[in-house]
């Protein structure tokens, strides 16, 4: 059990640290794992009602950071921008460079890739750019 533990916490960090999570969907996920845990000890009643909770709290807070009604924010944008690419927080501007030349070179319109798909990465490389250099100042 101790291993298991070890292991969840260090998921838990691992996502934090390459922003898969926010630090604001913690509390919600830890609350719906110690509702589960309690569960399995056998509190069913508890466990379950702790489980719930947790599991609304974070469906609400889903729903709001990125539901369709959602007003797309700038740190939104930025965390699209990385995933559409595929790199992280901590990423310098050659590795998103190279990234996007990766991408690029897949989905260019002249060897038969989308012209969409290669705006969207085009648009993202530039903002995730923007970005860096806006905190360099």
């Amino acid at each position: 059990m101790p291993f298991l533990g070890l292991l969840v916490v260090g998921l838990l960090g691992w996502a934090l640290y390459t922003g898969r999570i926010r630090p604001a969907q913690l509390l919600p996920i830890l609350l719906t794992l110690g509702g589960a845990f309690i569960a399995l000890r056998g509190q069913w009643i508890i466990g379950l009602l702790v489980l719930g909770a947790g599991v609304t709290w974070y469906r609400g807070m889903t729903w709001r950071l990125f539901g369709s009604r959602a007003k797309q924010t700038d740190e939104y944008a930025l965390s699209a921008a990385r995933w559409l690419l595929g790199v992280s927080v901590q990423d310098d501007s050659e590795r998103i460079r190279a990234r996007h030349r990766q991408l690029i070179s897949d989905n260019h319109p002249d060897r038969g890739g989308n012209d969409e798909r290669a705006r969207e990465l085009n648009q993202a490389r530039d903002l995730l750019l923007k970005d860096l250099a806006n905190k360099s100042k």
